[in-house]
Formats: C-alpha cells, structure tokens, sequence
C-alpha cells in the first residue's frame, strides 16, 4: 500500500482559501484522494491509522 501525505497546491484551493492563506494537506493512497486535512499533523495521524490498518503480510 502507498499512502502519501502533501500540502495541496494553490491551483486546487478555491480563491477564498487562497485568499486566507489556508493550507490544504492531502492524503493519496494507491493513487487516489482518501483524506483532506487542515494540517499536515491530522493528515499524517490519517496516514498512520490506514498503514496501521493494513494486514501484514
């Protein structure tokens, strides 16, 4: 599994957001968006529970 975390570029935040100077993170697994956070501590505890929940093997 894959599962990658990362600040959302200003193209992808509506112009309010810009405005606020928010910042977006993003949590990708396999290749798809599973999770938007409003820091990159959330997401990456967000990362961690999907890691956590995949069964070894």
């Amino acid at each position: 599994m894959n599962v990658i975390v990362h600040e959302r570029d200003s193209e992808h935040l509506s112009r309010e957001a810009r405005a606020m100077g928010m910042v977006i993170w993003d949590v990708i697994q396999n290749g798809e968006l599973v999770g938007i956070f409003p820091s990159q501590d959330e997401a990456d505890a967000y990362r961690k529970a999907l890691e956590d929940a995949q069964p070894q093997g």
